[in-house]
């Protein structure tokens, strides 16, 4: 084991594939010292074929020192990682032939790791060597058809809410080819990245890997100033373990858009659009959606649109179609009352389990007006859904239904009757899967099914507060139901000169559903919401209190949110952040939850060469279900810049109490560079 000075643990030999890039990287620079000494001429002038600036180089030294408690408070696994590496690394730009042919930026460095690992289960030393590289070209830049490649290799770290970020080694490569002319421009792109858990790594329950292969190609095209086309295929290939659950996934999208514009003035608006996905794998499903929007301008105060759209879906052998046409108007009443409307009717073909129909409208008023205090908001919408489903009893398919998550509120899937063992939860792309049990557990009550979503998943990627999120899933489909539901939706704040904002909502649902098989019990809701908050430069303050009865599950809601920033000196900003939420949940789900969070940041220019930064989290939950979640997390940092050195030290503390299960970590880490 040429690069393996000494070991205790079995850590393994370097694989051949890394030798075999070193030997490509010496050959690469070689092959650079022998282009050097060639010489060409380029438009009458005498130049290198081969011409780079200087060589810049550093060397870096780092010393980190790892310490993670994971159990019980009676049963404690403790381990204690030091890590020591020493890396040098080079970097130049330059070009070949001349800077239009190919010009390129490369960064290259190689060092050796010796780690100290102290645990329960493990104890020794071992050694290995690093690499790391940068390398982007450009071909033919100047010309209609350029190409870039890139590649890379490089340490990364994953940040985790209070578990301490999880050390990573990434790998890019890529390639993208462009095709110009004026009329049909074009891109075809391919791209792989490897993400793994970093071999120096040592709690198991950290393992992750992920990679993705990805081919992409697009095509825009303008028939006239005011008809535009683009065409997307994109193929992309996702293998991601963690501990416990492997899933892959391959992907092809095909989506084509047109629009055009018409009219007199052209105030008029045709789009059409083309959607397909594909996706097999750990999830198999398809769906094909064409939809075409007209938006038509007869005065400048009022407007109509019209849709017709057309869907296919098909997942795990069940296959729905639904053709949905919808019509609607909006006027503007000078600039403070907006009206809009719009009537629907749909058909789903459910295949051999017969038909659902559905119809409706809906009326909005959105008011704004200017007045002696500040700005009146107000807007008020009410909608009518008639549904009527016919024919055998079966399963029917939701693919892509979009939720935004509020952490700690739990997210209410649209249908009844769901197959859990179906559902699939990803983020807005599609791509990052989440992990039941990780991620998020399954709830069911009164036949609605709930997600109850977490931010503080051990493996990535982890769903953070305020995202989006698509899921998944199949329902089971009753021979004969009719439902009937009435939706009123009414807002108004007054929004004074001073800052001062004052709120009211009521939101009210009525339902009237009626099934051959069972009885349903309606969805029925009313909601008040009232509050308060306050805004003054850096100064924001919240208080909010919504009561919530409700045929499935009636809640109350009692909010306090805080934040403040403000500049301390010129090169000093501070900010305070606080939130406290109270959520008491009644039958037949009784449940109590309180969540506290706070958070602090600091960062200070101490003088011009040295810099401070520090960042303080906090989270308090107490839910009568779950249990008690208790978490702390500092980072700090500061820096030292002086001519060609740097200096950057750092401590993570991480403290994590859920369920009775303690997790805690510290992360101390020193970097020394030196730049010549």
């Amino acid at each position: 084991m040429p690069n393996q000075l000494h070991s205790t643990i079995g850590c393994p030999a370097p694989e051949p594939a890394a030798s075999a890039k070193i030997r490509l990287a010496l050959a690469i620079c070689t092959g650079g010292v022998l282009l050097a000494g060639c010489s060409v001429n380029v438009g009458g002038r005498q130049r290198p074929l081969l011409q780079n600036e200087e060589i810049k180089g550093e060397l870096e030294l780092v010393a980190e020192r790892r310490t993670d408690e994971q159990g019980t408070s009676g049963d404690k696994r403790k381990s204690t990682t030091e890590i020591f590496e020493e890396r040098v690394r080079l970097s130049t730009e330059g070009d070949v032939y001349h800077p239009d042919f190919l010009s390129f930026t490369a960064a290259v460095g190689v060092g050796l790791a010796q780690q100290e690992i102290d645990s329960d289960d493990e104890s020794g030393s071992s050694s290995e060597t690093l690499d790391d590289y940068n390398i982007f070209a450009q071909l033919l830049r100047g010309k209609i058809y350029p190409t870039t490649f890139n590649a890379s290799r490089a340490q990364e770290l994953i940040g985790r809410q209070f578990l301490g970020a999880l050390r990573t080694e990434r790998e890019d490569r890529g390639i993208t080819f462009s095709l110009r002319p004026e009329d049909w421009p074009m891109t075809f792109q391919y791209t792989e990245s490897e993400t793994g858990q970093d071999g120096l790594s040592s709690l198991s329950r950290d393992f992750f890997e992920r990679d993705d292969e990805r081919f992409r190609y697009s095509l825009t095209h303008d028939f006239s100033r005011l008809s535009h086309m683009s065409f997307d295929f994109d193929r992309t290939e996702v293998s991601q373990r963690s501990v416990g659950s492997t899933i892959e996934t391959d992907t092809d999208r095909y989506a084509m858009l047109h629009n055009l514009i018409f009219g007199s003035d052209e105030q008029n608006r045709l789009d059409s659009f083309f959607n397909y996905v594909d996706q097999s794998g750990s999830f198999d499903f398809q769906n094909l959606q064409a939809q075409e929007r007209l938006r038509l301008q007869h005065s400048d105060t009022f407007l109509t649109n019209y849709e017709l759209r057309f869907t296919d879906s098909d997942r795990a052998t069940i296959r729905n179609k639904e053709v949905r046409g919808q019509g609607g108007f909006e006027h503007r009443l000078y600039e403070s009352l907006v009206t809009t409307s719009n009537i629907f009717v749909s058909r789903t073909d459910l295949d051999a389990q017969g038909d659902l129909d559905q119809q409706g409208g809906m009326l909005g008023f959105n008011y704004r007006k200017k007045n002696d205090w500040g700005t009146l908001y107000g807007n008020y919408t009410a909608s009518l859904t008639q549904s009527e489903q016919s024919g055998g009893s079966g399963t029917g398919v939701v693919i892509d239904e979009s939720h935004i998550f509020t952490d700690p509120l739990a997210v209410t899937l649209n249908r009844v009757n769901i197959d859990t063992s179906t559902i699939v939860v990803t983020d807005g792309t599609g791509l990052n899967i989440y992990t039941e049990g990780d991620d998020y557990t399954i709830t069911e009550i009164n036949g609605r099914v709930q997600l109850n979503i977490t931010t503080l998943g051990v493996a990535p990627p982890n769903v953070t507060d305020g995202q989006e999120i698509l899921v998944d899933y199949n329902f089971f489909i009753e021979p004969k139901r009719e439902e009937d539901t009435t939706r009123h939706n009414f807002n108004i704040r007054q929004r004074f000169k001073n800052g001062l904002s004052v709120y009211y909502a009521h939101r009210r649902q009525d339902e009237d559903v009626s099934s051959t098989i069972t009885e349903i019990t309606p969805d029925e809701f009313k909601i008040n919401t009232a509050g308060a908050d306050y805004m003054n430069k850096g100064l924001f303050l919240q208080a909010e209190y919504s009561d919530e009865e409700s045929t499935q599950i009636p809640s109350t809601s009692k909010k306090l949110v805080g934040r403040y920033s403000w500049s301390l000196s010129p090169g000093t900003t501070a900010s305070l952040r606080v939130l406290n939420h109270w959520l008491d949940f009644g039958q037949p789900d009784k449940r109590d939850i309180v969540l506290f969070k706070s958070g602090a940041e600091l960062y200070s220019r101490l003088t011009e060469e040295c810099g401070l930064s520090a960042r303080a989290d906090y989270r308090n939950e107490d839910d009568t279900r779950f249990g008690k979640t208790e978490g702390f997390q500092l980072n700090s940092e500061l820096q030292y810049n002086f001519r060609q050195m740097s200096v950057t030290t750092g401590l993570e503390l991480n403290l994590l109490n859920r369920r009775s299960d303690e997790i805690d970590g510290s992360f101390l880490y020193f970097k020394l560079k030196r730049f010549f």
